[in-house]
């Protein structure tokens, strides 16, 4: 009789502790995960569609296919599908999240009238060129929110993110450390200036940049750490400044030419103050990405969703 009681109980302990596996390992993202990855035929696709990274998110689907038991990914050197199950799998997740949505909506709405203070970061590229505008819009669909935005290179914004000073901000650097997630909102151009009267052609190759002395960022700004990729054995600089707009002014006085974003210098660039330069081996646009760490508020996700939609629009 003691030894069928233990094993009734030892029975319902293990069918509970699948339970609670299963529930953490098929969260709202993985749920997100498998649509996304039915949809675009790719782990790191589907991992970029919800802000996961790669190695989160094929972690979180062998986890999941080792408390499951069977495969849900048919992985490929042409890509990734989903299995017959993980295909049903997936169906039945449109369905969980749709109602999830709407529970979400319905939450959102008895609390709508609760005010919010928050206060981002975001990079001085974003900061300067983006925020002003993000801002309107925050303001006419989240009246009661209250947004702040510090403006710093993207070193510190990450830094701040981190370090929970700020649970959301804005950069463009290239490469993100352990610990951030992140979201692609937009792309940019970095694109070469110089003064109307400048020495350089029409056109300019990555060598030939590298020869002159240009008017850069400072270290920590994503625009420098992405030309430190590019031109990492390129001529000393003519000068640093933390701010674009103070490089396009001496870019336009004559100091010489410069790598920076387009957000940056179209205006000075249509007013005829600089001359934009073809750079026949530009790199590839550069990612403008949010960046948090750890669970977002309600109040930080719908920022963020109504910046979503405001880059959208634009």
């Amino acid at each position: 009789m003691c030894s069928r009681d233990l094993g009734i109980r030892s029975y319902t302990f293990d069918m509970s502790a699948r339970a609670e596996s299963l529930e953490r390992l098929l969260s709202i993202r993985v749920l997100r995960l498998l649509i996304e990855l039915e949809e675009r035929g790719g782990v790191g696709l589907a991992a970029r569609a919800i802000g996961m990274t790669q190695p989160s998110a094929s972690r979180a689907l062998a986890a999941l296919e080792a408390e499951l038991g069977y495969v849900l990914v048919r992985r490929t050197p042409l890509g990734s599908t989903l299995t017959s199950e993980g295909g049903v799998l997936a169906g039945q997740a449109r369905e969980v999240l749709a109602e999830y949505d709407r529970l979400e909506g319905l939450a959102q709405n008895f609390s709508s009238e609760i005010p919010a203070d928050i206060r981002l970061a975001a990079s001085r590229t974003v900061g300067e060129h983006l925020v002003p505008s993000w801002l309107t819009q925050i303001a006419r669909e989240l009246p009661q929110v209250r947004v702040s935005f510090h403006v710093d290179n993207s070193q510190a914004v990450i830094a701040e993110v981190l370090g929970g000073d700020a649970p959301l901000g804005f950069v463009e650097t290239p490469q993100l450390p352990a610990g951030i997630e992140s979201s692609v909102l937009a792309h940019d151009r970095l694109v070469v200036i110089a003064p109307p009267d400048s020495e350089l052609g029409a056109t300019v190759s990555a060598p030939e940049l590298a020869t002159v002395g240009l008017v850069e960022r400072e270290p920590g700004s994503g625009t420098r750490a992405l030309l430190d990729e590019v031109l990492p054995d390129r001529a000393r600089p003519v000068a640093q400044f933390d701010s674009n707009t103070a490089i396009v002014q001496a870019v336009a006085a004559g100091l010489g030419p410069a790598v920076l974003s387009e957000l940056a210098v179209a205006e000075a660039v249509r007013g005829g103050k600089v001359r934009e330069i073809e750079w026949t081996d530009c790199p590839a646009p550069r990612p403008l990405r949010a960046i948090w760490s750890g669970e977002l508020s309600q109040a930080a996700r719908r920022v963020l969703q109504v910046i979503e939609w405001a880059l959208g629009e634009a």
